[in-house]
Parts: C-alpha cells; sequence; structure tokens
C-alpha cells in the first residue's frame, strides 16, 4: 500500500475490524503493520478518537517484530494521556523490555517510557534511565540520556534525587563520540528550561570536543558547537585555539552547521582583543560562508539575512561582505526582498553609494507597487543616512513625481518631507513638485506629508490656501493623524498670513470643536482656539500672535537617520543567539518566548569592552579593480579557506556596461523609464 494511501480518516471500530482479520492469519505481521500505519497517519491528522485502540495495539507488544513494537509504542507515547488507565497496561511491556537481550529493544523502552508524562510512567522510567546510562550499547546510552532530559521536564525534582544529572554529566566524558555529543545536547535542553543550571565546560573538555567536529555528522556537529558556548576563556589565547579549531565548519554544507559556528566565533571574539587582526582574513570568511547559504532555498535565505543583518549592527568589523552580493534576483520572494533592502542600506557608504543608487532606480520601477515603495522610501533614508546622497536622492523622487503614478507619487512626497526636516532650507526648489499632485494623494502618510510641507513651507508655495482648502474640505472624513497635522498646518498658515487665512482657520476649528466626535481632536481644535483668541499672546512691540509664533512657528527638530542601532545588551544576547529564531525578530528573548532562558556573556578576565561596530578596515581588502578572484584571496589567510561555491547575483547584471549610458548619449530619467513600463502594462490589459 502507498503512503498516500494511508492518510484517510478512519475510525476505531474499523481499525479494530482489520487488526482481528490480520491476527486469523498465519502471518498476521505485514497486515498489523499496515493498520497500524494507518492508525499513526490519523494522529497527524488530529482524531483522538483512535485512543479506545489502546487495549488493542498494547496486546500487539507480545509480537516479537521490532517494527510492530516500534509503531505500536508510537502510538502509546501519544494517545496514553487520553485514556490513563488503559495505558497502564503497557507498563509491564516496557518494564520486561528494559532488560531485554537486544540493544535497540532496551532503546525503545527508555524512549518511550520517558515520553509519557504519566506519575506510573515516569515512576518506571527513572530507575530503567539510571541503569540505562551506564549500558554496554553507546546506542542504549544515548536513548537513555535524552530519556533523562524528557524526565527532567515532566519531574524535575524527582530526577534530580535519582541522580540522572549527574550521570549524564558522566557521560561526558565517554569514550564514544556519539553518546558524548547526545549527552551534551540532553544537558543543554535542561540547561535552557531551567534558570537554576549552567552547563560549564573546562578548557581540556572544550578542546577535546573541537578536535571531535572534523570527525562527527552535522547532528553532532551542531550538539558539540552549541556545547562550545559553554566555555569561558580565561584568556585570549584559548580563545584564538578554539576559533582556529571551528573555522573549517564555515564552509561545511550544512547550513544549522555553519550558522552555530558562526555562533561559537562570534562569542569567542568577546575574549579576544582585535579578533580581525588576530585571525587573518576572520571577517571575509564569515562573510563568505554566510554569502554560500543564499543558494538554499527562501526560508534558509531569510535566516541568513536577518543574522546578516544582526552582525552589521553589531559586530560591523567581523563581516566582509560586497553590497552587490545583496542585490535582487529575479526569484526571490518577497521577504527575501524586503531583507536584502535593508542589508542594502546598513552597507551603503560614500564608496558604493553610486552602485546602490543605480540598484534602486531599478527596484523603483518595479511591477509590484510595495516593494517599488521600499525602495522609493530607500532613496529618502540613504539621503538622510548618508549627507553626500542627498542631492542625487532628491532629483531622483523629483523624477519620480513628475511621472505622475499615484503610489510612486505618494511615497515620494513622504520621502521628501523627511529630507526636508533633515536639510532644512537646501532643497526648497524640491518644495513644489511635492505638493504639485495633492489632489491624488489618498494615503494617510501622504496626507499628513502633504499638510506638513503646505504648512511648514506657506510663504513659498503660492497655491498654498487652495491646497488647504482642498485638504480641509474632507477633513471629517479624514484620518485622526491627518486631523491632526491639518489643524497644525491651517494655523501656521493663519500666522504667515493673516488676511486670507482667518476664514480658513475658523472653517477647521469649527469642524475640530464642533462637527468632531474624537476628544482628542476637540482637545486640539479648543487648544489652538483659546491660544490665539487669548490676549496675551502679542508681543510687547505690538507683533501680531507673538507667543503663538513662538509655540507653533518654531524651529523643526532635525531628524536623524531612522535608529539603526539596537540596545547593546539586546544586541549582546542576540549574539548569543545567532540561527536561532529570536535572531529572526531582532528583539530580547523575553520578548519572544516568555519562558525562555535569557543568555548574556560571562565574565572571565579576558573578557573586552564591547566595540562600536565598525566597518572592516580597507587596507585589508585590495581595491576593486584589482581585487583578486576568491581562490586567490584564500591564500592570504593562515589558514586557507576554500573557495565557495554560490549562483550569480543579480548585481551582476545591475553593473554591465549597458546600464551606464555614454558620454554622447542622453541620459534616460527614471520617471521616463517608469512612464514605459506603464504603458506597457496598460497596453497588456
Amino acid at each position: 500500500m502507498s503512503d498516500g494511501k494511508l492518510f484517510g480518516k478512519c475510525k476505531s471500530q474499523e481499525l479494530r475490524v482489520e487488526l482481528d482479520q490480520a491476527k486469523k492469519k498465519s502471518k498476521p505481521q505485514p497486515k498489523v503493520k499496515i493498520v497500524l500505519k494507518k492508525a499513526i497517519s490519523n494522529m497527524i491528522l488530529h482524531n483522538n478518537e483512535l485512543a479506545h485502540l489502546l487495549p488493542d495495539v498494547i496486546s500487539l507488544m507480545a509480537i516479537d517484530d521490532f517494527e510492530i513494537r516500534a509503531l505500536s509504542s508510537q502510538f502509546i507515547a501519544h494517545y496514553a494521556p487520553l485514556d490513563r488507565d488503559k495505558a497502564k497496561g503497557a507498563l509491564k511491556f516496557y518494564e520486561r523490555f528494559g532488560d531485554d537481550l537486544n540493544a535497540n529493544i532496551r532503546a525503545l523502552a527508555v524512549r518511550t517510557v520517558s515520553s509519557i508524562n504519566l506519575p506510573e510512567f515516569i515512576s518506571l522510567g527513572l530507575p530503567m534511565a539510571k541503569r540505562l546510562l551506564h549500558d554496554n550499547s553507546p546506542h542504549v546510552r544515548t536513548s537513555a540520556a535524552f530519556a533523562a532530559a524528557r524526565l527532567y521536564q515532566h519531574d524535575n525534582e524527582r530526577t534530580m534525587k535519582h541522580g540522572l544529572i549527574e550521570d549524564l554529566n558522566e557521560l561526558l566524558y565517554d569514550e564514544n563520540e556519539v553518546v558524548v555529543a547526545n549527552a551534551l545536547a540532553a544537558l543543554n535542553s535542561i540547561t535552557e528550561s531551567d534558570k537554576s543550571l549552567q552547563l560549564t565546560i573546562d578548557k581540556n573538555h572544550s578542546l577535546s570536543l573541537a578536535k571531535s567536529l572534523s570527525s562527527a555528522n552535522e547532528c553532532r556537529r551542531v550538539y558539540l558547537l552549541h556545547a562550545l558556548m559553554s566555555f569561558v576563556p580565561q584568556e585570549s589565547n584559548d580563545a584564538l585555539t578554539l576559533i582556529e579549531l571551528v573555522l573549517p565548519c564555515l564552509v561545511h554544507d550544512n547550513s544549522a552547521v555553519v550558522l552555530n559556528a558562526i555562533k561559537v566565533i562570534v562569542y569567542l571574539c568577546n575574549y579576544v582583543e582585535g579578533p580581525e587582526v588576530a585571525v587573518p582574513g576572520l571577517a571575509k570568511r564569515i562573510g563568505s560562508s554566510l554569502v554560500s547559504l543564499l543558494s538554499k532555498p527562501p526560508e534558509i535565505q531569510f535566516l541568513v539575512l536577518r543574522n546578516v543583518i544582526l552582525l552589521l549592527l553589531g559586530k560591523r568589523y567581523m563581516l566582509d561582505v560586497d553590497v552587490e552580493q545583496f542585490f535582487w534576483k529575479f526569484d526571490d520572494p518577497i521577504y527575501v526582498r524586503d531583507t536584502k533592502l535593508e542589508i542594502i542600506y546598513l552597507l551603503a557608504d560614500e564608496q558604493n553609494v553610486g552602485v546602490v543608487f543605480r540598484e534602486l532606480e531599478e527596484y523603483a520601477t518595479e511591477i509590484d507597487a510595495n516593494m517599488a515603495r521600499k525602495a522609493i522610501r530607500a532613496f529618502g533614508n540613504l539621503a538622510i543616512k548618508l549627507e553626500v546622497t542627498a542631492q542625487q536622492s532628491v532629483d531622483t523622487l523629483i523624477d519620480l513625481l513628475a511621472d505622475g503614478i499615484p503610489h510612486i507619487v505618494q511615497e515620494s512626497i513622504v520621502v521628501l518631507k523627511n529630507v526636508f526636516r533633515k536639510y532644512p532650507g537646501r532643497f526648497d526648489y524640491a518644495i513644489q513638485p511635492a505638493i504639485k499632485n495633492y489632489e491624488i494623494t489618498e494615503e494617510k502618510d501622504a496626507k499628513v506629508s502633504v499638510c506638513w510641507i503646505v504648512g511648514q513651507y506657506a510663504e513659498q508655495i503660492p497655491d498654498a490656501h487652495k491646497i488647504l482648502s482642498y485638504l480641509v474640505d474632507s477633513f471629517s472624513e479624514s484620518a485622526l493623524e491627518v486631523q491632526y497635522v491639518l489643524l497644525t498646518a491651517v494655523v501656521k498658515y493663519y500666522l504667515k498670513f493673516p488676511t486670507s487665512g482667518e476664514a480658513l482657520l475658523i472653517k477647521v476649528l469649527k469642524l475640530a470643536t464642533e462637527v468632531s466626535d474624537n476628544p482628542d481632536v476637540r482637545d486640539r481644535g479648543f487648544f489652538y482656539w483659546r491660544m490665539i483668541t487669548s490676549p496675551n499672546n502679542g508681543g510687547s512691540d505690538g507683533e501680531f500672535q507673538k507667543r503663538t509664533k513662538e509655540i507653533v512657528i518654531d524651529t523643526e527638530p532635525l531628524i536623524s537617520s531612522e535608529n539603526e542601532n539596537i540596545d547593546p545588551s539586546i544586541l549582546e544576547e542576540l549574539e548569543l543567539n545567532i540561527g536561532t529564531l529570536v535572531s529572526v525578530y531582532l528583539k530580547s528573548v523575553e520578548h519572544v518566548f516568555r519562558l525562555a532562558k535569557r543568555k548574556s556573556l560571562p565574565y572571565s578576565p579576558a573578557l573586552q569592552p564591547r566595540r562600536k561596530s565598525e566597518t572592516p578596515k580597507p587596507s585589508s581588502r585590495p581595491p576593486a579593480q584589482q581585487r583578486p578572484s576568491q581562490s586567490s584571496l584564500s591564500h592570504n589567510h593562515n589558514k586557507p579557506l576554500p573557495p565557495v561555491q554560490r549562483g550569480p547575483s543579480s548585481g551582476s547584471s545591475s553593473t554591465t556596461p549597458s546600464r551606464v549610458s555614454s558620454g554622447n548619449e542622453e541620459k534616460i530619467s527614471i520617471g521616463k523609464r517608469l512612464g514605459r513600463k506603464a504603458t506597457r502594462l496598460v497596453s497588456k490589459k
């Protein structure tokens, strides 16, 4: 029977009939296995009605067939909590299996008993696990180690009293490397869930674990690497030795191994002064290993990219990558593109800003409106982050505004508002293009930006009264944020042009105080009304509304680049969780998992003060036009890094000579290119 036919919803009575028919045959094993597989597939379908089959399945444990016993144990472990009385019938079998001559049966017994959170099974599992932790078979010892971890989750006090934690510690010195790795995994599981326990490893043990990395398989490498996080270097040389032993894991094909290796290296570098100097080529090797993972499936790419952002925010000097490596590919899903755009913004500097701008211009003409918006927003963010890019950003945004496509225009207005605040008086020539298309603004943020620009620069806008009147007409239907800003904008206009603005001011104040049913809008309306009509708001020299102007028309505080920094203590915690779900959220562990154990760097005489996240020194990298290939770069390292194979980046197509117009050709504006794309889309429709 094919596996697909097993996944059909069954009733317990139907499966009981099939079992009875199978038992009548001379060789019932094949049919019994099919019935058990059907039952287990229904477990996945959450068919709890099959709990009535517990007595029938328990009776199958008497058949001397390991596969039947394994399938039956899986069924019992799942349904035992639903019918405790019937589940007790399996205890006699597992008590006998714990002393069976077959190592697989002994391992099955301790694994199943420890998986059932019932007092009777825990009472049987504790002495069984303690005994089998010293079994002759490595497979049984491994199963007993994980059983001890499960029993600790069920009843930590009894587990401690039976001395299972001490026995697990003894397994760390087992002669079998597989047993050691799995014992470490079990201990890590226990310490992660208990804030009172902490796994510590001494220097000699950590070195032996690191040396066994080369002979371990993928799963065991992950266990070993995770365990190395429990070693606290007392000297910088200890950390450097471990870093050298972990570095070969960076070129492993498994993404879990690579990310855990990076986590260990980043952790150990906290105990080394100038790790990028002490380990030549370290930043390049970490960067190459992360870029190589971008050929994995999109879900892995997303995890890797989020961890790249984490390293760029916290330890930029330990990551040497080129911005072109994070340009979009044609088949990237939206969430990958969005994350790559964040990385492009973080990597942008005065040296690569030309390449970044050419790429962002392509993104701004994307058919996907949401991604085009994000690209336009990146122009504004770059203008605020790097002053040298401000002029080019504003010129590009004016080009986009000229085309008149609604979502492009609205996003450009929002971005320009932030640029005006960052550089007051520098780009006044862009004010008129920014508010020219005010009639097509429908989104809240765009309307807020138009209101702010008109109120702030009313004296430079000939149609300021007309624009404000148009917006006031829809005051009651506007979003709350728009009403707030529009109120302030009209007051500013009145203070600058009392004669033409008086009627408009009275109209908007009446709408706010008499028509609006929102208490905040009404309060703000009354606040402005009383302030304007106060007899004491004039200056000593008789200046009109002097005190009101001091309050309302004041110099706006300059804005800085969007907060790209996270609290250092949170960054420290996130760096200890590289490759985990917490690193995706970029938030404290306690904010993501309420009961999770918070991590911090343990103190040591070798612990270095936290450094600023600075860019790797340019002297360590040759100029772009003379940069050697990846394979030749690796020869400059003390320990050569094998060349990393990765698919071609979309950046290669973005920087070809065809993208740059020659001196005799007229430069085509981004607005014209966008217009041609929109024309093609309309014609297709």
